[in-house]
């Protein structure tokens, strides 16, 4: 035989968990009770909140949106403007 076959007969039948690494499960699971989570769901169901108090309703003031800002008006002679400007004199810098 040869040395592949004898390793490759080793590896397939060695069992993959050792037989007393293996842990079996149990039917009957034991439940702990979460006594802070029983006590806060217990305090949680039996909160009241507070009702409103009268002098807490005037404290918000009602929204008024400011004033439309006007359009601004564009000047009608733009051409003629623009034609005083390129007839002025250069100034020169020195």
């Amino acid at each position: 035989m040869s040395i592949a076959r004898i390793a490759l007969r080793s590896v397939a039948f060695k069992p993959a968990v050792p037989a007393l690494a293996a842990r079996s499960f149990s039917g009957a699971a034991v439940m702990q009770k979460d006594v802070v989570q029983d006590l806060f769901l217990k305090e949680l169901k039996a909160y009241k909140p507070a009702p409103a108090a009268a002098s807490e309703e005037g404290q918000v003031k009602d929204l008024k949106l400011p004033a439309a800002p006007a359009v601004p008006q564009v000047d009608a002679d733009l051409a003629e403007q623009l034609a005083a400007y390129d007839a002025e004199p250069k100034e020169a810098t020195n």
